[in-house]
């Protein structure tokens, strides 16, 4: 049963709201939060835990540092298979407070012992809690947002990733090293609490059989009364898609659908754009742009490496909340092709800038730095969030959980092989001709979204798969070659 909270809300609203869905997406998005705290953790103490200060017992080596940097990144791809199988079999909500209990381990285990070995095995249990959380987070806010807002609330995602970068970042400019962790620590076990009395996603429960709590958890969603004409639409709706198909971890059954194979590849290829566009490269040598720029005679402009996180997070967030606001107004394609092109004349710039210095023909300090925060602000306000939001669309409840496990797991391996891989390129070619080869990544994105993509919002999966298999398209001229015709 549903826990009374809902009978309460109900009674309260009669007309009908989207606040519960969106309260309910914030809380939900918690262990992304998490994971966007451990990711920025190492930025604000690595001098300290270099130094002579460090709270291990000796200071950590840049080998130390490197491997707690990336060691997440091994350790989530195995965890999306983990909670992918999960979540089909389990539930989204058992899944997803399975995904808390390794992060808060995690945080308990560096407040226990900072020794270098305790801190990369701290990592790696973060990683793991994050790795299944990416995969469940998405699938547990598409299925409890209706059509109108799904967009918006997708891009929570990412936004609270941000807010967690921004988050520790403060933090750590203001507070001892214990003190953030017992605050770190504190978020996966509040979203456990909380999470323990919200329920079940509506699909789910369809899927189990329990037709008379759906209707609850849905009117409690939308703010209605359970036997709302809307409400019993939306039931109608499950129950068909739940007799025609039943979800299970099955790659065979994704690929053997030519349809669904097709929406596949448009999915992973728009994911696998963001990872290659070079913003995480951007946000991982930030730092040295800024010390570039600041040995320019030409600008005045030197800040701290904390306090370079702390503008890099600022700009992200302000991306993050545009495109919560844009998202479900423009549509998913115009917004990623606006924030593409922008993300590739930034990238291009960038190149230049790099190019130039290395010519030693010197610009103002500021342009590489506005260009850096203006890619940031694109890959924020489209590129990132965008991705898991057309992710989720574009497939039934039966192959969304093999879908975001499959596209997660390649995701995340491409992040830890580009961030390895990053240094030595720039050593073989230079800086210049790696930020050219991002930029023309992103500007022939563009062309990809024009002719291949099609747009989600608003549409039913059968439209969205009209479009992939060009019946729209033929319909249309089929149109216009009748009404010549006549």
């Amino acid at each position: 049963m549903v826990n009374k909270v809902y009978n309460v809300s109900l009674n309260k609203e009669m007309k009908g709201s989207k606040h519960n869905q969106v309260l309910m997406s914030i809380v939900v998005c918690m262990p992304v939060l998490a994971y966007g705290t451990a990711m920025g953790w190492i930025s604000p103490n690595k001098a300290l835990l270099m130094g002579d200060s460090s709270p291990s017992t000796s200071p950590l080596s840049e080998e130390d540092v490197s491997w707690m940097a990336s060691i997440m990144f091994i350790f989530a791809p195995i965890a999306v298979f983990i909670y992918g199988v999960a979540a089909d079999k389990f539930g989204r909500k058992h899944a997803l407070l399975c995904a808390s209990i390794p992060v808060a381990l995690g945080w308990a285990v560096k407040l226990l012992c900072a020794h270098p070995i305790a801190l990369i095995g701290a990592r790696a249990l973060i990683g793991f809690g994050s790795g299944g959380a990416f995969v469940v987070c998405p699938l547990y806010v598409k299925e409890i947002s209706e059509d109108s807002i799904r967009g918006m609330t997708g891009t929570f995602i990412i936004f609270s990733q941000t807010m967690g970068n921004l988050f520790v970042f403060i933090l750590g400019d203001l507070l001892p090293f214990n003190a953030v962790l017992w605050i770190l620590l504190a978020i996966p076990l509040l979203h456990f609490c909380i999470l323990l009395r919200l329920p079940e996603t509506p699909s789910y429960l369809i899927k189990c059989g329990k037709n008379e709590e759906t209707a609850k958890v849905l009117g409690w969603l939308r703010s209605l009364p359970e036997d709302d004409k809307s409400i019993l639409e939306e039931m109608d709706r499950l129950i068909s898609e739940k007799t025609s198909c039943e979800p299970k971890f099955s790659p065979r059954l994704l690929f053997s659908d030519k349809t669904a194979r097709k929406a596949f590849w448009v999915a992973i290829i728009v994911n696998l754009t963001r990872e290659f566009c070079g913003c995480i490269a951007v946000l991982v040598y930030a730092s040295h742009i800024f010390a570039e720029a600041g040995k320019n005679h030409n600008t005045s402009i030197a800040l701290s490496p904390n306090k370079q996180s702390i503008l890099l997070a600022a700009v992200q967030i302000m991306g993050s909340f545009l495109a919560c606001q844009l998202v479900d107004r423009a549509g998913r394609k115009p917004l990623l092709s606006v924030t593409s092109i922008v993300a590739g004349f930034s990238m291009c710039l960038l190149g230049i800038w790099f190019y130039l210095q290395s010519v030693q023909i010197f610009m103002p300090g500021w342009i590489p730095i506005a260009a850096m925060c203006t890619c940031i602000f694109a890959d924020a306000s489209g590129l990132q969030p965008l991705p898991f939001v057309i992710m989720t669309e574009m497939f039934n409840f039966q192959l969304r959980g093999t879908v975001a496990t499959l596209i997660m797991a390649i995701s995340l391996g491409t992040d830890f092989a580009l961030l390895k891989l990053f240094a030595p390129l720039n050593s073989w070619i230079g800086y210049h001709y790696t930020f050219w080869i991002f930029s023309f990544i992103c500007l022939a994105n563009i062309f990809y979204l024009y002719f291949y993509v099609p747009e989600t919002k608003m549409r039913s999966l059968e439209d969205i798969y009209a479009d992939l298999e060009g019946r729209n398209k033929k319909k249309n001229i089929d149109n216009v070659i009748e009404t010549n015709h006549v």
